[in-house]
């Protein structure tokens, strides 16, 4: 049973898809204060059972015809895609088509199966058994010529197996439409070979298969059936390539012989601004054979209607993805899991860093903790604390998490799963980890300095430290989601040293202008420090040993004043962070929306 046997029986379709054509598309992008118009009533058909080339010089518009096409751009698209020459549903649309890009971002710590293994989970229905799954993987592996691979992480693959493996994720749900944008980019001779030899496999199992090419050569030019050559943004020549060089010639483009075709056509779109009317006439012909290709579509009057693309979902149609959300939530949230494991930045180096800490602090500090005349330093020690937890874990995740933001976006156009999955997947699966890092710090800390052994304070104190730890994580990824990686290291560290500011540890808040205390709501450190002030003095603590003849600060009750939160109260401090917790939450979901927005 060969790969296309063993996928079919697990997504049947309605019927077999004949061609994929498109009328009159157009792309317009806003710049500042201009648009820019990218396809201009482009149209042409793509056949099922041949490879086809799309072709043109830079800025023509192949990438953005391929961006339309597969539907991961919509803003500023309008014309018709047809399905065998009828319209389809949207939603359907995206389940025939699998969309590979220059460079397909992959989750570097995971293996060449297990990114295949977890691909195949998300895409195909709960009702295949694992059995079934490993044997479509088996198939895409050999298929591929991954098996030297399959068990090395991502990070370690050549260009070549990065490639074969980014359409091994698309093979996984038997698409039977698939595009490919610039697949050899970056490659060797042999290896681009290789992956359009199984591009072409691909096609005579009956796909309709569509790649842009830049400059191939003459041996990779032959591997492709159709050529689609793109000019300023409209279609210059379409049909067999074995055409292409008649074609040119009557319209006045002569090839010099032993010429490559490929650099000819490319010649001739180059001169669509130095010789127009040629090459205009051959724009027009091309979109007289286009018209005559489309003649079979039932509704002509619709094409040039309100400029949809494809037909809105209706009532009753397929669901838009085949698992629930609940198992989507556990497949991304092991996903998660693992790679965070296996990441040395986010797992050996930060919990080694807080026992590292714990262990400096605690030595600094060492029994400061029950010392009246040490008060002063005591204090010192527990803004320290704070400080340390909220970077530590703040900064790691932010580091970390924009890295990931291209593979959500990439598999979330692709159906794969919902952005509440993901959203709770990640708020899951970091926690753990962040949760024994701060409490191994805590412990440490807390015994070495000689803080008093109660066990309801310890647990305050506890508290306290994880909720802070738990707002940097959300904060980090907030800020890993909205900024790109170059500028979110900056970002986090510059807008959180304000809110220490206004802690209540640097100035107090009787010394503060009337213009800043509001601020001192707003500040999560204000609320941590507090916290852990209270949960070290507060609730009628015994008085501080006191090894000099006169200590001011004996009674906690002094501290207490001396930091002006005597009648402050510990639970408003841990409701006063739920709810930055709470409020991060909500942000990271809306930004999560806000990223797909920005890629659409």
């Amino acid at each position: 049973m060969s790969l296309d046997e063993t996928v079919e029986v697990v997504i049947p379709l309605v019927k077999t898809i004949t061609s994929l054509s498109f009328r009159n598309l157009n792309y317009t992008v806003s710049q500042k204060e201009n648009k820019k118009q990218l396809l201009k009533n482009i149209s042409g058909t793509f056949r099922s059972g041949r490879l086809t080339a799309i072709m043109g010089p830079s800025g023509a518009g192949k990438s953005s015809l391929m961006n339309a096409l597969s539907g991961f751009k919509t803003k500023g698209v309008t014309g018709r895609i047809l399905i065998n020459n009828e319209m389809t549903e949207r939603q359907k649309y995206r389940q025939l088509v699998a969309y590979n890009t220059q460079e397909v971002p992959l989750l570097q710590n995971i293996t060449v199966q297990e990114t295949l293994h977890f691909a195949a989970d998300l895409k195909l229905s709960s009702n295949v058994t694992r059995i079934h799954k490993t044997k479509i993987i088996n198939d895409i592996i050999a298929l591929l010529g991954l098996e030297k691979c399959a068990h090395s992480q991502a990070r370690v693959l050549s260009g070549g197996e990065r490639k074969r493996l980014s359409i091994g994720l698309e093979l996984v749900s038997n698409p039977k439409i698939m595009f490919f944008d610039e697949p050899t980019s970056g490659l060797d001779s042999e290896s681009s070979y290789q992956v359009i030899s199984y591009m072409k496999d691909l096609a005579r199992q009956g796909r309709c298969v569509v790649s842009v090419i830049h400059q191939p050569s003459s041996e990779l030019l032959e591997l492709f059936d159709d050529i689609y050559v793109v000019a300023d943004g409209r279609c210059m020549y379409q049909g067999a390539l074995d055409d292409m060089i008649a074609t040119l010639a009557g319209a006045g483009f002569v090839c010099p012989q032993y010429y490559n075709r490929a650099d000819f056509a490319m010649k001739v779109a180059c001169t669509v601004n130095t010789d127009p009317d040629k090459v205009n006439l051959l724009m027009k012909q091309m979109q007289s054979t286009s018209s005559d290709q489309m003649n079979g579509f039932h509704d002509e009057q619709s094409i040039d209607g309100d400029g949809q693309l494809l037909n809105e979902s209706r009532g009753g149609s397929s669901p838009q993805y085949p698992i629930s959300q609940f198992r989507q939530f556990l497949i991304l949230t092991r996903r998660t899991a693992l790679g965070t494991f296996r990441n040395l930045t986010l797992t050996r180096l930060r919990f080694i860093g807080h026992l590292l800490f714990g262990l400096i602090v605690g030595s600094v500090f060492y029994n400061v903790g029950d010392d009246g005349a040490k008060v002063l330093a005591n204090i010192s020690c527990l803004i320290m604390i704070l400080m340390f937890i909220v970077f530590s874990n703040s900064m790691t995740v932010v580091l970390t998490f924009p890295l990931e933001m291209a593979v959500f976006v990439r598999e979330h156009k692709s159906n794969c799963y919902s952005v509440a999955a993901y959203f709770f997947s990640k708020v899951v699966a970091d926690f753990p980890l962040m949760l024994a890092g701060v409490t191994c710090c805590q412990i440490i800390a807390y015994y070495l300095t000689g803080q008093l052994n109660e066990t309801e304070r310890i647990v305050m104190f506890w508290g306290i430290c994880c909720l802070m730890g738990w707002t940097a994580q959300m904060y980090g990824m907030v800020a890993g989601c909205i900024c790109p990686v170059e500028v979110s290291p900056f970002v986090v560290p510059s807008s959180i040293v304000p809110m220490v500011l206004f802690s209540g540890f640097f100035i107090r808040y009787g010394e503060l202008l009337d213009v800043f205390k509001p601020l001192t709501y707003v500040s999560h450190f204000r609320y941590g420090f507090e916290g852990l002030a209270l949960a070290t003095y507060g609730f009628n603590r015994t008085e501080l040993g006191c090894e000099e003849m006169f200590c001011y600060y004996r009674k906690s009750k002094k501290v207490l004043e001396l930091l002006e939160i005597e009648n402050s109260n510990y639970w408003f401090d841990v409701a006063g962070l739920g709810v930055w917790i709470a409020v991060l939450h909500v942000m990271l979901y809306v930004s999560l929306r806000l990223r797909l927005r920005w890629n659409q």
